[in-house]
C-alpha cells in the first residue's frame, strides 16, 4: 500500500513537471496547527510535511491543489507522529489573473477532500468539505492563500467503530508560481 501511494505521488509530481511547459504551477507550503476538542488540555499537532502544489486552469478558472499532511502531535506524555495523508481541493477562481492567463488570484470556492491515517489513535479519517477563500497574488509570482473549510469527517477505527463529526478548518498556503 505504501509503495502504491509513493508511486502515485511520484507520477502526479512528474505529470506536473511535464505540464509546466504549458502552464505555471505553484509550489509552496501550508503551515498548520491542529487543536481538536477531544485532545487533552495543551495538546496540539503541527504539520511537518506542509508541501503544497497547485496546478491552474485545468478547466477555465478551475484549479487543482494538493497538500501533504503529516502531523506530529505534541502531548504532555507521549508526543509522536499522529496523522499521515493528504488533501485535494478544486478551487474555482472568479478573478483569473489579468497579467498571466494561467495564474489564479482573487476569490474562490470549491470542494475538497482529505484522507489521513491516524497511526497514534488507530483510525482512518476521510473528510469532505467546501472551502471559500481568497488568493492574494503579489508581484505576479507569489501567492498568499487563505481559506476556510467546512464539511464532515468520517472516522473509521480499527476495531470497527465508526464516528462522524463536523469538520472546520482554516488553511493558509504560501506559494511561488514557477514557469510564469
Amino acid at each position: 500500500m505504501k509503495k502504491l501511494v509513493l508511486i502515485t505521488i511520484f507520477l502526479i509530481f512528474a505529470y506536473f513537471l511535464n505540464a509546466q511547459k504549458l502552464h505555471p504551477i505553484m509550489l509552496g507550503f501550508s503551515p498548520a496547527i491542529t487543536i481538536e476538542p477531544t485532545y487533552p488540555k495543551g495538546a496540539f499537532d503541527i504539520n511537518v510535511f506542509p508541501i503544497a502544489i497547485q496546478y491552474p486552469g485545468i478547466i477555465d478558472n478551475l484549479d487543482i491543489r494538493f497538500l501533504g499532511l503529516v502531523n506530529y502531535g505534541f502531548r504532555n506524555y507521549g508526543s509522536a507522529l499522529i496523522n499521515v495523508g493528504g488533501e485535494i481541493s478544486l478551487p474555482y477562481h472568479f478573478d483569473f489573473g489579468s497579467g498571466h492567463d494561467y495564474i489564479s488570484k482573487g476569490f474562490f470556492i470549491g470542494p475538497g477532500a482529505a484522507f489521513t491515517r491516524n497511526i497514534y489513535y488507530e483510525h482512518n479519517n476521510f473528510s469532505i468539505f467546501f472551502e471559500p477563500g481568497y488568493n492574494f497574488l503579489f508581484n505576479e509570482n507569489f501567492s498568499l492563500i487563505i481559506d476556510m473549510q467546512y464539511g464532515r469527517t468520517y472516522f473509521r477505527y480499527y476495531d470497527g467503530a465508526r464516528l462522524t463529526q463536523n469538520h472546520f478548518g482554516v488553511k493558509v498556503v504560501l506559494g511561488w508560481w514557477i514557469g510564469s
